[in-house]
């Protein structure tokens, strides 16, 4: 089991009794509707696969993994139990300035030891120079740490490319900054090189502000498409959440909205433990982070009121 630490306060005798008859109670349904979630099928499947390796090995002689900073400790258990330890037996690539999902893990609790034989990649070749730099100024002031337990530094990054400074463009209402908005993306799509229309995106926090951002611009004769869990079809920019967006590229991006009270959205519901609300933040610092290096050349920042806390002096002086 990974050790407690770093993941909320510590509970006294009566509250632990507590907690433990909730997940009783809780398996106790799930035993009668013969159910069981995901982690506890990861976890059940990694036991069974380490009792019977000693007689019949493991299913696996290597194991690649991709989006590690992503995975949960029962992801690690079951991936852990489908290969024998060894040279070659695991393989990880990991980026914890990415961590947008789930916890901090250390994979050394978990039985997978890479201290000594990992290599940290800093060589960026999807987005620009300017972009990255940007979206690294995200990042200023947070503390990262990596699978190792290592902390992440955040001024060895570089890029292979060279383009224009990121545009900031702040709005005094959501009005005027629809009417922006339709004119950068009409301007992007007719302009002088314009890209493709599908590799032109609008990347805004959640659902509600996505469907928002088309409803406004198909009132100002723009059209987009709203790109949920399909892929993305060719014919019109695209607007998504951030959180979709992770995993795609785009010539140019939008991030819409960047406001406060947005980005982040309300941590509130971490106010019990300020452990849990410092990871939430961090989680928040990545999901910008993750958005702004979605832009391959163009990068523009939008916002209506105040600016998002998580644009500081650092990240605007960057794009001046």
């Amino acid at each position: 089991m990974c050790p407690a630490g770093g993941r909320g306060g510590s509970l006294n005798r009566q509250q632990r009794a507590a907690v433990w008859a909730v997940i009783e109670q809780y398996r106790a349904m799930s035993r009668a509707r013969g159910t069981l979630d995901f982690p506890e099928v990861a976890s059940v499947a990694a036991e069974y696969l380490n009792e019977v390796a000693p007689g019949n090995g493991r299913l696996f002689d290597h194991v690649l993994v991709d989006e590690g900073q992503d995975l949960t400790p029962a992801h690690w258990q079951l991936l852990r139990a489908l290969v024998e330890p060894g040279p070659n037996d695991l393989f990880i690539a990991e980026d914890s300035h990415q961590r947008i999902y789930g916890q901090k893990v250390t994979l050394s609790h978990l039985g997978i030891e890479t201290r000594g034989r990992s290599r940290r990649l800093t060589l960026n070749y999807r987005t620009t120079y300017q972009n990255l730099r940007w979206a690294m100024g995200i990042l200023e002031g947070a503390d990262y740490v990596d699978l190792e337990g290592e902390p992440e530094e955040h001024s060895t990054y570089r890029s292979a490319r060279s383009g224009p400074t990121p545009m900031l463009l702040p709005c005094a209402s959501m009005t005027e900054e629809l009417d922006q908005a339709a004119r950068l993306i009409r301007d992007w799509v007719t302009g002088e090189g314009a890209p493709a229309p599908e590799t032109i995106a609008i990347l805004v926090r959640d659902r509600y502000q996505r469907d928002r951002v088309v409803a406004g611009l198909a009132e100002r004769g723009v059209e987009v498409r709203a790109v949920d869990s399909e892929s993305v079809k060719p014919g019109a920019p695209v607007v998504m959440t951030m959180h979709r967006a992770k995993g795609t590229e785009f010539a140019r991006v939008l991030l819409f909205g960047v406001k406060e009270g947005q980005v982040p959205q309300s941590l509130d519901e971490y106010e019990t433990s300020e452990a849990d609300k410092q990871d939430a933040l961090l989680r928040e610092r990545s999901l910008l982070y993750v958005a702004a290096t979605r832009a391959r050349d163009v990068l523009a920042v939008s916002w209506s009121g105040q600016a998002s806390p998580l644009l500081h002096q650092h990240a605007q002086d960057s794009a001046d």
